[in-house]
Order: C-alpha cells, then sequence, then structure tokens
C-alpha cells in the first residue's frame, strides 16, 4: 500500500516536458478583472490571468500605477494568476491605470516585449486622451527599446515623481492612453532606480521637440520622433603593451578604437626622445580593443622603452591616450605566418581607385610582387605596371583607370599559404552609379543643414551643406547611411538639447539602409516643420 501512494505520489509531481523547439515566446496576459474601460468601478483589486507562470519579481518590479495617488498595495499570487488588492478606496471620476511593464518574463527569462495597460474609472467617464511617440538612437537611426518616458501635468515640477510613466516596445515606440485633457510635459530619463523621477547628477534626461502639449479632451496628439545619444566623451586609455617580437606590438586599449589617415605611434627611449616609430598593421574583428603594430627598429631585450600614439580613435571620434609604465624589448624573432588579412575594394572599387591589400606583418618576400597577376578580361599579365609595396601594404594601381564593362581578377601571393589567393572585386562602371536627391522642409527656408552620407566601408564619405534641396551623384549601389541635422550653434556636432533649462533639440534625422540602386535616383524628403 505504501509502495502504490508513493507511486501515485510521484505520478502527480509536475515535470517540465522534454522534446520539441525551445521556449523562446514571452508570457500574454489572456484577461484582466474588470476589463480595461470599466466604469464606476467601487473596488479595489485587480487580476491578471497570465498564459504561463511568470517570475514574480519581475512583475512586482514592472507593475505601475497611474496617477500615483499614494495609495499602498500588496500582490498575491496563484499559480498564473496575480492579484494586485489596494489597501485604501480610490477618489470619485478618476481614471486609474495599471501598467504591466513589457521586461515582465516567464520562467525562462522571455520578456512580455510590450507593456500591457489595464484602465478604469471610478465614474461615468473614463479618460481617452492619448500621446504617442518614438525614440531612436541618434547613432544609428534604430528603435531604442526600454527607454522610460515621464509625463508630467501641469504644474510641472520635475523634482517631484512623474504623473505618468511609459516605456518603448521593441519598435521604440511609447504610449500614454486614457489622459485627461490638459497641458502636459513629458521627457526621456534613464530612470535607473524606477522611481519615476529624474534624480539629477546621476540619471540622464533629454528634451522632446516641444516643452508642452496641450491635449484636448478625448483627442490623440504626438510627440514625433526623438532621438536619444549617449554622448562618449571619455578617451580611450591605451592599458598595456605586448611584444611579442623584437618588433611586433599588442597593443591593448580600454575600449574598441580604430586607426584613422592620422595614425603615428612612436616608440621612445628613456630620456623621452623617439628611438623609433611604429606603423599600424590591423586591428582584429573580433578583438578590436587590440591593435597591432610593428616598430621599424628592432627593440632590444636590454633597453627600456616607453610609446607615444595619435590619431587612434574610439567608435566616437575620441584620441586614445597613453600614459604607460616603460616596457622591456626582446629578442623574440617574429614568427607570426605572413597572411593576407583584408584589402579595400570588398564593395567595388572606382574606375581610378586602386587596389590595396593588408598583410599580417611587412611584406619582405619579392614573390607577394613579382607573382602577382592581373586577369583583365581573358588577359593575363604578370608584370602588371607599378605594383608597389609600402609596410605591410601591397598596392596594384589602374593603367590610368580600369577599363569598364571588363572583369578583373587578382591573383595574389599569399606567403602563409605558399599560393597565390584569389582576389575578385567589383569594378563601378559609370552607368552604375545612382543618385539620392535630397528635399528638406523647414520653417526657416534661409536654415542650413549639414548632410552626411557615408557607407560601412568607407568607400563613399560625403560631408556637405544645403538649405533644402541636394543632388549626391555617381554613388556606387551600395546600401548607405544619411545624417541630416542644423548646427543652428555652429559648434560642427548635432546638440541633444537640455530638459531644464528647456533648449530645444536641434532638428536631426538619420536613415541608414539607404540603398542606392544602379541607375536610379532615390528620393529622401524630410519635414522639419
Amino acid at each position: 500500500m505504501l509502495l502504490f501512494v508513493a507511486l501515485i505520489l510521484s505520478c502527480a509531481t509536475p515535470t517540465r516536458p522534454t522534446g520539441g523547439p525551445p521556449d523562446k515566446e514571452g508570457p500574454k496576459i489572456e484577461k484582466t478583472v474588470p476589463e480595461t474601460g470599466t466604469i464606476n468601478y467601487t473596488d479595489q483589486k485587480f487580476e491578471f490571468h497570465f498564459s504561463e507562470f511568470v517570475n514574480r519579481s519581475t512583475f512586482e518590479k514592472e507593475l505601475s500605477i497611474e496617477p500615483d495617488l499614494g495609495i499602498e498595495y500588496e500582490v498575491n499570487w496563484k499559480r498564473k494568476r496575480a492579484t494586485v488588492e489596494f489597501k485604501e478606496a480610490f477618489p470619485d471620476s478618476t481614471t486609474i491605470i495599471l501598467t504591466v511593464g513589457a521586461n515582465t518574463t516567464d520562467m525562462k527569462n522571455n520578456k512580455m516585449g510590450a507593456p500591457i495597460q489595464l484602465a478604469i474609472s471610478t465614474g461615468d467617464d473614463i479618460d481617452d486622451g492619448r500621446v504617442y511617440g518614438q525614440i531612436k538612437n541618434a547613432e544609428d537611426g534604430k528603435a531604442r527599446a526600454g527607454q522610460k518616458v515621464l509625463l508630467y501635468r501641469s504644474p510641472v515640477d520635475l523634482n517631484n515623481a512623474a504623473t505618468y510613466i511609459a516605456e518603448t516596445d521593441t519598435g521604440g515606440v511609447f504610449n500614454f492612453g486614457y489622459l485627461r485633457e490638459g497641458t502636459y510635459k513629458a521627457i526621456m530619463v534613464d530612470d535607473r532606480n524606477i522611481n519615476r523621477t529624474w534624480d539629477r547628477g546621476r540619471e540622464k534626461a533629454l528634451p522632446f521637440n516641444i516643452e508642452f502639449l496641450e491635449l484636448e479632451k478625448g483627442a490623440t496628439d504626438t510627440l514625433d520622433v526623438a532621438y536619444w545619444v549617449d554622448a562618449d566623451t571619455t578617451r580611450p586609455e591605451l592599458q598595456g603593451v605586448g611584444l611579442l617580437s623584437t618588433n611586433r606590438l599588442r597593443l591593448r586599449f580600454s575600449e574598441e578604437v580604430r586607426f584613422t589617415p592620422s595614425t603615428n605611434i612612436q616608440v621612445l627611449d628613456t630620456l623621452g626622445q623617439t628611438y623609433t616609430t611604429a606603423f599600424p598593421l590591423y586591428i582584429p574583428q573580433d578583438e578590436a580593443y587590440i591593435a597591432f603594430a610593428y616598430a621599424r627598429n628592432n627593440l632590444n631585450a636590454d633597453e627600456v622603452y616607453n610609446i607615444q600614439v595619435e590619431g587612434i580613435m574610439d567608435l566616437s571620434g575620441n584620441e586614445a591616450i597613453a600614459d604607460l609604465d616603460p616596457f622591456m624589448g626582446s629578442n623574440q624573432a617574429d614568427t607570426v605566418r605572413q597572411d593576407i588579412i583584408t584589402f579595400n575594394g570588398e564593395n567595388g572599387l572606382y574606375p581610378n581607385q586602386p587596389l590595396v591589400i593588408e598583410y599580417t606583418k611587412p611584406i619582405t618576400d619579392p614573390m607577394v610582387t613579382d607573382s602577382t597577376v592581373i586577369v583583365e578580361g581573358e588577359v593575363d599579365f604578370k608584370n602588371w605596371p607599378n605594383v608597389s609595396v609600402l609596410d605591410n601594404k601591397l598596392t596594384i594601381p589602374p593603367q590610368e583607370n580600369w577599363i569598364e564593362a571588363v572583369d578583373y581578377k587578382f591573383l595574389v601571393w599569399n606567403p602563409g599559404t605558399q599560393r597565390r589567393q584569389l582576389i575578385s572585386v567589383d569594378i563601378w562602371d559609370v552607368v552604375d552609379f545612382g543618385s539620392v536627391e535630397l528635399n528638406i522642409e523647414s520653417a526657416d527656408s534661409s536654415e542650413s543643414f549639414r548632410v552626411l552620407l557615408f557607407d560601412e566601408t568607407n568607400l563613399v564619405d560625403v560631408d556637405t551643406s544645403t538649405t533644402s534641396t541636394l543632388s549626391l551623384d555617381n554613388l556606387p549601389p551600395i546600401s548607405y547611411t544619411l545624417v541630416v541635422f542644423a548646427d543652428q550653434n555652429e559648434n560642427g556636432i548635432w546638440d541633444a538639447g537640455s530638459v531644464d533649462p528647456f533648449i530645444k533639440p536641434e532638428p536631426f534625422y538619420i536613415q541608414n539602409s539607404l540603398n542606392v540602386q544602379k541607375g536610379f535616383t532615390s528620393d529622401v524628403s524630410i519635414d522639419f516643420r
């Protein structure tokens, strides 16, 4: 009998099912009690019925009640149902909104993905005004999910908790619903402690394009598209120098960096004088905080050196600094294999642009130039003129211009594999180019706008200005990022404005994945009015 009971109890124990696809879907609220939109509500309890078991702590953290009436409540659970019970009655003729935030998760940390609201009224009518908008990242134009927006109803006191709070969904969209008519002010805030308040000095806040919004009864209004910028003014620091051989330097920085045309690396002696220079080799894609360089003179094992860098930038354009203790030289021979790293024609080459191929270390093997073969159409050239070597770069220029409508292939010697490596690139013909036609509408027809157009490989980098219309021609048919902004204070950068005192953000627009098609004009219309 005891064995029989034990078997029954064992069978009744719930277990997770095995097999099948992994659960990546977040929890859903299947119903609420009462239903949203209920009027003349006199109870003090609200129920949320979920489609699955949820992480209770995330629900309680993500739950917000608006407006903030200062009434305490407690949350009770029964399986998949959460009951929120308030300890005092609500005021008469008041719309109450309970919002369950998008970061509420199930037991496998899958998020709801979008906030859900339950709104009721203790009177005969429920407020039905609405304010919405969208927030994007100014750096890349992508939707900014999870951004907090505080909404204050007049009279506004930014030192107090906001009347309402919203959070952007995965599309960067936020919504304030069930609002009473009146005057409102919204701000974007990095509300880290989730206290519905902008804690000055500790939290960042940015304004929208308008300071106050007048909402009529039952009306819908928009705050349009706003841009958040994480201003990076911190310069990357050179944290360590590794000498992998008597010449090869491994530079480790505090963040991801990039070389620029002005990169200059100097190795100093103990008196602070320049002993030798080092030229940049490459930065690994999977470890972009590491930069490799090569000293032109040997760094001897019995000597002490220091280093000075210029023109090495982080992704925000801040120049790196070096303040390190001296390091010892080395007698270790360079055993790194000589391989091809990259080349500049991945997206294509202009008719007069040379192909530049970069290697892992300085090119000393004459086979690199002697064995280079250029295939022009069906003709092989084994002695292509003006092929040159500088440090770790092999440059193959056209003969005046690459010939239109002719396919080129480059067979380049790779000492690491002891064979030629095939490099195929597209040569852009004039007929391949497209255009971007830009039309800007603004309240001030004389206002000048700065226009930036660039691609991810730096094949095209346009920086110009216009007041209303602009045609960007002779563009290869690839994908671009377009940035347009009014530099009203003429400081050369876009300014996101200020919350207090209120300074309106400078007009700004960004579009990534702007595709230019062969022989066509892409029209872009921007309305800043």
